[in-house]
């Protein structure tokens, strides 16, 4: 698992924090996770959308080709009742490739929206696209070898070949983008490559995490308790409880070094209690860390 620690021990935060608000009583999980996780699968449709567009960047460009070189051959097919099923069928390719093109348009749109309330529409529009890809491509790898049964139209055949071979290694293109998870050896998606598989990592890490210090605090509490000093535990701040909750079990349980475990306490106390609570927090992790 290869998740940066300090995302997990972020959400993991906020798990804790939902948990002791509402009365150490078991959550919405799911209600939980979309919302915790709105913001980065915003910025994960919105950065796929983005790869998808760059990718069929000279789609119009192709399929301007493509139409020059089918309407070329159909005026030379015209009347010959022996290509009427070849001709059916690159009618019926060129039909999903134009669907296709108005499916990048749609997603090109939406992504431009400023009006949106969501990311779901770029999702649905790149799912969208990524499927008539699919289907395009197909289409093209069993037509093209049936060309070479109508020699008489050789040249016209060949043009129209290499217009469906331009579209066709776009399509393969988009195609490598329906795993985005696995492209983290590719230069041009190790970006988008990092956020799916974030995505993908953060709920089982969590979870595992959370589970395993709610498990503790029957033991940890009364620890606790007696390194607070003219204190108890049912007074502290929700956040402050997780954050040593979180900190106590990386230190005994992790056994992580104790200046990383207070470093990334008094950090996560700044950055979602205050400033007021960091030290706060640094003593008592020290305290713990020296008995």
């Amino acid at each position: 698992m290869n998740i940066s620690r300090t995302k997990v021990r972020q959400c993991a935060l906020s798990y804790l924090y939902s948990y002791l608000a509402n009365g150490s009583q078991p959550l919405d999980t799911e209600l939980f996770w979309s919302i915790a996780q709105e913001k980065e699968r915003d910025h994960f449709r919105t950065a796929y959308a983005k790869a998808l567009l760059h990718t069929c960047r000279d789609a119009a460009d192709s399929a301007r080709l493509l139409a020059e070189r089918l309407e070329q051959l159909q005026n030379r097919m015209h009347g010959d009742l022996t290509t009427a099923a070849l001709r059916d069928e690159i009618e019926h390719y060129a039909a999903q490739s134009e669907t296709f093109d108005a499916a990048v348009r749609s997603l090109q749109y939406s992504l431009g929206d400023k009006l949106r309330d969501s990311s779901a529409p770029l999702a649905q529009r790149t799912g969208d696209a990524l499927r008539l890809a699919g289907i395009v491509a197909a289409m093209g790898r069993d037509l093209m070898p049936k060309f070479a049964d109508f020699p008489a139209y050789r040249q016209p055949l060949e043009a129209l070949a290499s217009a469906m071979n331009r579209r066709s290694r776009m399509m393969q293109a988009c195609l490598v983008l329906q795993s985005p998870e696995s492209l983290s050896d590719n230069k041009e998606y190790v970006g988008l490559a990092r956020m799916a598989q974030d995505m993908k990592e953060l709920r089982p890490a969590v979870e595992s995490m959370v589970a395993a210090v709610i498990a503790r605090i029957p033991l940890v509490e009364p620890r606790l308790e007696a390194l607070l000093q003219n204190y108890s535990v049912e007074r502290l701040d929700y956040v402050d409880k997780a954050v040593l909750y979180i900190s106590l079990y990386e230190l005994e349980e992790n056994h992580l070094e104790v200046p990383i475990v207070v470093s990334e306490a008094t950090a996560l106390a700044h950055a979602f209690s205050g400033s007021k609570s960091a030290p706060f927090i640094h003593g008592v992790i020290a305290a713990a860390a020296q008995k």
